[in-house]
């Protein structure tokens, strides 16, 4: 069983994460490695002021009308993301969006389909209405 860091806290109790291998204490509690946190916490809160990378603006507007136009965007999304050129988190979010698109697309050529078949068949809305056949 890994031995527990021995820091005492504020409540009189220990700190109880594993401790150091050869140590009393913890990677947090050892005073050998505060300029290591502190590297640390700088590089965290740098990281954390970079204002996302976003598309400029005056980037004209993506046009989505098939699957096809989903992948092209997802290539160049990766490929930019790969570059540097698009922050991760904007990439994920493309991701996403495009998931979720593509649902709604599924959907429309599901309810064009349905639409088809009840003409076909001679059923309009009322008529499925009160013979209490309406599927939707």
């Amino acid at each position: 069983m890994a031995k527990k860091c021995e820091f005492p806290k504020k409540d009189g109790t220990t700190c109880g994460a594993n401790a150091q291998l050869g140590k009393a204490l913890c990677v947090f509690h050892d005073p050998a490695k505060e300029a290591d946190r502190q590297r640390a916490r700088r590089a965290g809160g740098l990281t954390r002021s970079m204002p996302p990378q976003v598309v400029p603006a005056e980037s004209p507007d993506v046009q989505l009308t098939s699957s096809k136009d989903v992948a092209v965007l997802l290539s160049e999304s990766i490929s930019q993301t790969l570059r540097g050129e698009l922050d991760p988190r904007v990439a994920n979010t493309i991701g996403f969006l495009s998931g979720v698109f593509l649902k709604a697309l599924e959907q429309g050529l599901v309810e064009e389909r349905l639409l088809k078949v009840e003409a076909a068949l001679g059923l309009s809305e009322n008529e499925q209405g009160k013979n209490g056949d309406n599927i939707r």
